[in-house]
């Protein structure tokens, strides 16, 4: 993960347009796109710091309570102090002539350099949330990547386009490249490594699996407190209730079974060998398909996917923990019924019977192979089915529900092929083994009934924060204006970015945006945990490109700063701003953008607007597409110094690149050849 500065140092009230006249004439850089980088100014020669990937400056306006600031942030490869001693040594005079109109700068400049950088690090704030979309690789591996990217396409433009020297498969053409172009070239065999990244990216399952253990653990804590305080939810008493349930739902299902049975007799030995358990899986099966229903209903109770709602989501997840625990409970039930069955199980007959008992574990086996296979190809069509065209509303909730019908309907036959092998099967468990299994089940009985009602608990206290959350909503409503009265303030906001999408903005853009955090310990506290959430997620989940499903960002920082009374944003992004916008709008990003920025105001005319109004935190607000738009612009200052390593070059492009190289180390199927060259 690279480094980061973000250095906020007090700026002398005499000194702020000295200050920003002095960096906009010497410190933006200039486009040079035909050799993919920007051509620094002299003082400011930052492409000499092999280590910097982005940095700029910005000047924090002076208000009522808040003096002017002026803004430094970098991201980089190394420690800190590293970096800062090489920007000091490659530009003493630029860095001295702006920040020695800041207080407390060191009287004796660039004379002693020690001083200034200890004045640096004392000034830098740091992140409280950072996102990098391209974790691991340093400066200079992503433009060494890029060149072997345009080398290859070069390479094979060169060497095939007149179909001359065609290899006779497609993995010639990867072979090709690797011995005439990678390894023909010692200044390019570098590439025929695989890359190394960091190990929140390769062990991210296993983060995620830690993860859910601890939540799981934590969700058992908790149920266990609430069945002590409440005996009548011990797993004792729940045990009976739920079986009580499972077979009274079941005795329907149970004679439907039995009548199949007789009109196809051919069935009967397989039958038999399930009768124990007919109650427990027509019973399980019965509430999980009203389980099932329920949430089909609710999901269509909404036609617009956008159109989300707290009262909806809460139901919807609890029947999706509901159907989860059900088919935990039926299998921890089946694994009793064969223990008991192979416990009891008499001596086998050495005659047709026992032969006949195979021949039927033989075939019921083999019958459950055919089942699943038949299943496994319905479920890959229908995931398949929005491979090229996603459904509309409708037609993807039934996609979705038949989604799970089938995969249900798999857990179902591979229990049910479980029970007859088990039963017809001549094997008898010893009382040892038999007895540690059953002790099995029994702890995890226990503790499932734990996590559900830990989970639960959870929910019910979750519903009881976001009902004190929606109250300081509406209040909110009335406190600030609402940003749609924002939008005709456009024109007055034009010069914070007058430089978006041109010069040297035109493949990347830098957005800075400042506003106030909303008064009151409740919303320090939403702010504080959203960004710090979001921190977490951006390390070990988010870390492969994308931010909440958003491909554009190549590195953003959330900084709290002056106490905590005012939130900066600094964002390196790819594309023009408004189709960036729209990605927050459209994918699930915007609940984690409406989780930080609905706790935050701005000012505009004499008025306080808020962000645009959410619904329980996470619903509403960003999707209000003008409104949000217009808060940004509002929010947004004006970036005087921009630059970036690699200017020309996306988060797709960096990471394609990488996985190119990659490729160029591994042994890969055709199908994965073909896919490397569409990446080309």
């Amino acid at each position: 993960m690279p480094s980061f500065v973000t250095i906020i140092a007090p700026l002398d009230a005499a000194g702020v347009e000295p200050c920003r006249h002095y960096l906009r004439a010497n410190a933006e850089p200039s486009p040079d796109f035909a050799n993919g980088r920007l051509a620094c100014q002299p003082l400011f020669p930052f492409d000499q710091v092999a280590t910097l990937h982005f940095c700029s400056f910005v000047i924090l306006e002076a208000e009522a309570d808040f003096g002017a600031r002026l803004v430094f942030e970098a991201t980089f490869d190394g420690t800190r102090a590293d970096f800062l001693r090489d920007l000091l040594r490659i530009a003493p005079t630029g860095l001295h002539a702006a920040f020695h109109h800041c207080v407390g700068y060191p009287a004796a400049g660039m004379t002693a350099p020690d001083l200034v950088q200890e004045y640096f690090e004392r000034h830098d704030v740091g992140a409280d949330t950072y996102f990098c979309g391209y974790p691991g690789r340093s400066a200079a591996q992503v433009r060494d990547e890029s060149a072997v990217h345009s080398g290859v396409v070069a390479f094979l433009g060169a060497r095939y386009r007149a179909a001359q020297r065609l290899p006779g498969r497609i993995g010639g053409f990867l072979d090709a490249i690797r011995t005439e172009f990678i390894r023909a070239d010692p200044a390019r065999r570098w590439a025929a490594d695989p890359p190394q990244l960091p190990w929140e990216v390769t062990a991210r399952p296993v983060v995620a699996a830690v993860a859910g253990g601890v939540l799981l653990l934590i969700a058992c804590a908790l149920g266990a407190i609430v069945a002590a305080l409440m005996p009548s939810l011990r797993p004792g008493p729940l045990y009976d209730v739920i079986t009580q349930s499972i077979n009274t739902a079941g005795r329907q299902g149970a004679g439907v079974v039995d009548a199949v049975a007789a009109a196809l007799p051919w069935i009967g030995p397989f039958i038999e060998a399930l009768r124990p358990a007919l109650p427990n899986l027509a019973g399980v099966t019965v509430i999980w398909a009203a389980v099932r229903v329920v949430e089909l209903i609710l999901s269509s109770l909404t036609r617009d996917p956008r159109d989300q709602s707290f009262w909806l989501s809460v139901p919807l997840q609890l029947a999706v923990i509901l159907r989860s625990a059900l088919l935990a409970f039926m299998a921890g039930s089946v694994l009793v019924m064969i223990i008991t069955g192979m416990e009891q199980r008499p001596p086998a007959d050495p005659d047709r019977a026992a032969l006949a008992a195979v021949a039927t574990a033989i075939v019921a086996a083999l019958g459950t192979g055919v089942v699943l296979a038949v299943l496994q190809h319905v479920a890959t069509s229908l995931k398949l089915a929005v491979a090229l065209k996603p459904f509309k509303a409708r037609p993807e909730r039934l996609r979705r529900a038949a989604l799970d019908v089938i995969q249900y309907l798999m857990v179902l036959t591979c229990v049910m092929g479980l029970l007859v092998v088990a039963r017809q099967t001549p094997l008898v468990l010893g009382d040892h083994l038999a007895g540690s299994l059953r002790a099995l089940f029994a702890a995890g009985f226990v503790a499932m009934i734990y996590a559900v009602l830990g989970i639960l608990a959870a929910y019910v206290v979750g519903v009881a924060v976001f009902l004190l959350i929606r109250l300081s909503e509406l209040r909110d409503a009335s406190t600030f204006a609402d940003a749609g009265g924002l939008i005709a303030r456009a024109q007055a906001n034009a010069r914070k970015y007058a430089r978006e999408e041109g010069g040297i903005n035109v493949y990347q853009n830098h957005l800075a945006s400042l506003t106030y955090v909303k008064p009151g310990v409740l919303r320090r506290l939403l702010v504080w945990l959203a960004l710090h959430a979001v921190n977490l997620l951006a390390r070990f989940w988010f870390n492969r490109g994308e931010l909440g499903g958003i491909p554009t960002i190549l590195s953003a920082r959330w900084v709290l700063i002056d106490g905590g009374q005012r939130l900066l944003f600094l964002d390196n992004f790819g594309g023009a701003w408004e189709s960036y916008l729209n990605e927050f709008i459209d994918l699930a990003a915007v609940k984690g953008l409406n989780a930080i920025w609905c706790n935050t105001f701005v000012h505009a005319a004499g008025k306080r607007y808020g962000f645009p109004p959410t619904k329980f935190f996470f619903w509403r607000g960003a999707q209000a597409e003008q409104p949000f738009k217009a808060y940004v612009r509002q929010s947004q200052i004006e970036t005087l110094v921009w630059y970036s390593a690699f200017p020309t070059l996306s988060v797709v492009n960096v990471n394609a690149n990488t996985s190119l190289r990659q490729s160029l180390s591994q042994d890969l199927t055709p199908s994965e050849v073909d896919a490397v060259f569409q990446r080309l």
